[in-house]
Order: C-alpha cells, then sequence, then structure tokens
C-alpha cells in the first residue's frame, strides 16, 4: 500500500487551527500523516500540547524540512514567508503558503522557478478558487447569466491584532493582508487588472499589542479601483479598523443582472442573483458549507495522490503581488498606475448541483431590478 504524504507544519499562530482541521480530515481517510509542527516560542507548548495531545512539537524549522514528510506548510508572519518557502522546496517538498507569498514579484518568481526546476508543488493562499461556492458563481458568470459584468464591490475586514504587532508595523497592510481574499476572487471572475487608483488612511492613531504600543502605526484603510481588461471596474475596501459588517463579500453588477456572494471569500455561505430572463432573486446555500479556507492543503495532498497539477496558478498570485505594489505607489503618487503583468485563467467550471436553478425564489416587483 502506498504511504500517504506526510505534512510538516512552520508555525503555530491564529491561522494554525484552520489547517489542522483539514489535516484532520485527511489523516483518519488514509490520505495524509501528520508530521512535526514547528513552534519557535516553547512557552506556547503546553498549549498546543493540551489542545492536540501526542502533537510533534519542534523549535526550529530545519526539523520540519529535515523529516520525513512530503509537504511543509508555511504559517510564519510574512517577511519569513518567501525564506522558509525556499528552504522547503530546496529540501525537496512540496509548499502551501500563506499569504503574501513573497514580498516582491522578483521574489516570487524566484520562487516559482525553483519549484518547477524540483518539480514541487507550490500553493499560496488564498486558496478561494478552490471553494465550490466562488467555482459555482464563476460558472455562471463565464456562462452570461448577467450579461456583460461592468462593475463589482467587494470588502472584508476586521478591528485588527491583539496578538502580533506585524499587523500593524512593517507587515503587508489591509490590502495585502485582509483585501488580498477579494483581489483574488475578482481576479478569478473579472479577469486581470491593467491599472490601480488607490487612497490609504490611518483610523486607530495608536495601538496596542501584547503590552507593545505601536505609537505610528501603518495605515489601518485600504481603498482601491481597478480596472479589468475586459473593461470592467471593481472596487475594493480592506481594513483593519473594521469592528463588524453586514453586507456580501462580492457584488457584481452586469447588463442582464446581478450577483452577490454572501459571507466571505474565505468562509461563503451561498449566493443570490437576480437574472432579468428570469425576473426574480434566487438565493442559493453554499455548495460545501464545511468547505474551509485552508483548502489549499488538501488540493496539494490530492494532486500528489493523483498526479495531477493543483487548481491555482502562481502566474495569478504573481499578478496580485503586482497589484498590491500597484497600490502602493498609487497612494505614494495619487495617481493611477497601470498593471503590465498577466495570467492564464484557471478554468474554475463547477457542474451545477440542480437546486441552483430554483432554490428559495423571492419573486420581487420588476421594477426593483
Amino acid at each position: 500500500m502506498t504511504v500517504p504524504p506526510g505534512v510538516g507544519i512552520i508555525g503555530a499562530g491564529n491561522v494554525l487551527p484552520a489547517y489542522l482541521q483539514v489535516l484532520d480530515r485527511l489523516v483518519p481517510r488514509g490520505l495524509a500523516r501528520e508530521g512535526p509542527i514547528c513552534a519557535r516560542r516553547k512557552e506556547k507548548w503546553p498549549e498546543l500540547l493540551r489542545r492536540r495531545p501526542g502533537a510533534q512539537l519542534v523549535a526550529d524549522a530545519q526539523e520540519v524540512v529535515e523529516a520525513d514528510v512530503d509537504v511543509v506548510v508555511v504559517l510564519t508572519p510574512p517577511d519569513s514567508h518567501a525564506e522558509l518557502t525556499r528552504l522547503a522546496l530546496e529540501h525537496g517538498k512540496h509548499v502551501v503558503v500563506e499569504k503574501p507569498f513573497a514580498e516582491s514579484r522578483e521574489e516570487g518568481e524566484a520562487l516559482a522557478r525553483l519549484a518547477a526546476e524540483r518539480g514541487l508543488h507550490l500553493l499560496a493562499a488564498p486558496f478561494v478558487q478552490l471553494s465550490p461556492t466562488l467555482r459555482a458563481l464563476w460558472t455562471i458568470v463565464g456562462d452570461g447569466a448577467l450579461g456583460h459584468v461592468h462593475s463589482a464591490r467587494a470588502l472584508y475586514g476586521n478591528a485588527g491584532s491583539h496578538w502580533t504587532t506585524w499587523y500593524h508595523s512593517g507587515g503587508p497592510g489591509p490590502l495585502g493582508e485582509a483585501g488580498i481574499y477579494n483581489l483574488k476572487s475578482l481576479t478569478a471572475l473579472l479577469g486581470r487588472v491593467v491599472e490601480v487608483l488607490a487612497a490609504e488612511a490611518v483610523a486607530v492613531e495608536t495601538r496596542e499589542v501584547r503590552g507593545v504600543e505601536i505609537a505610528r502605526p501603518d495605515p489601518d484603510v485600504s481603498h482601491i479601483i481597478l480596472r479589468h481588461a475586459g473593461g470592467a471596474l471593481s472596487s475594493v475596501v480592506s481594513s483593519q479598523a473594521i469592528q463588524r459588517y453586514r453586507r456580501p463579500a462580492l457584488e457584481l453588477y452586469g447588463t442582464e443582472g446581478t450577483a452577490n456572494l454572501l459571507g466571505d471569500d474565505w468562509d461563503p455561505r451561498g449566493f443570490e442573483d437576480w437574472r432579468n430572463a428570469v425576473g426574480t432573486w434566487e438565493e442559493h446555500d453554499a455548495i460545501e458549507p464545511t468547505w474551509l479556507g485552508a483548502d489549499g492543503l488538501r488540493e496539494v495532498v490530492v494532486s500528489i495522490r493523483d498526479g495531477r497539477p493543483p487548481l491555482a496558478s502562481l502566474e495569478h498570485d504573481l499578478h496580485l503581488l503586482d497589484v498590491v505594489a500597484a497600490a502602493r505607489e498609487s497612494v505614494a503618487n495619487c495617481a493611477p498606475v497601470p498593471v503590465d503583468s498577466s495570467f492564464a485563467a484557471l478554468d474554475l467550471r463547477l457542474e451545477l448541483p440542480s437546486r441552483i436553478e430554483h432554490v428559495h425564489d423571492h419573486t420581487r416587483p420588476s421594477d426593483e431590478q
């Protein structure tokens, strides 16, 4: 019997439980083996072991990449992602890495080349393109149900971090940390970005994180407008100063209809759409309600088993790095900035369940289109 791929993890921060959830779905089915977890701060070990008895904890990333594992998951602070990804690739491991996987296009391209040269999978978060609900929405948009989608709006944010300083000082900022989910979804649905106009602001002028006062935090509010190659305009609000929100993750407006992705890109609760041809709002539950935003781990493990490429595109992820860089330049110059890169669109087509056609029909008067 073939030995399932081993999975090692570097990093034990707030996102670790999501990846352990994925691992706990794979191991009982014989699809993966649990390897070591690198938690650099040993004072965290008792709590980790209380929540996960029997976990193999190590303090050095080197111990993970040298272990008998096939996949390494990188969950450390953003400025270490590229270095640890390179370390794992050089040791012959497939890599799943949290966003951003690199701090520049040049750094990202070097990692993509290394992975290709070694014949290894490199999957970069976010993994929204794997969501069955987003893929259903992609299928509807691609089939022209909304006509030409000319406008889109997106938002994602939170109230900030109480557990790490990089979130508010020296990190990727609200666009690179939160808005990147929206960026990946919008570019998957509407295609590449050719121009960015951006503005930033500081809403909370003093932050305290784990007893450390950040007197001059980085901007925690970002607004951007994107021009897509296909002609659509989209906007993204991302922030680390949003206390709560109650609106769709994405709103798509076409010449023949409207669609909203409900919930968040990384945790969709379904979607709703209005089609002129039907004349009603239709609401559709999530295709797979238990889908997890850390699904990149499952995708790379299954890809290894099946001998196929993962449903992911590093060209797409590199394009997003360019968009974020253009947004920074736009903020600095108070002017639109062009984006020259491109990517080959993934085929995200999903065979739609029959329930997508007529679920929770809410007929509205025709003048409410």
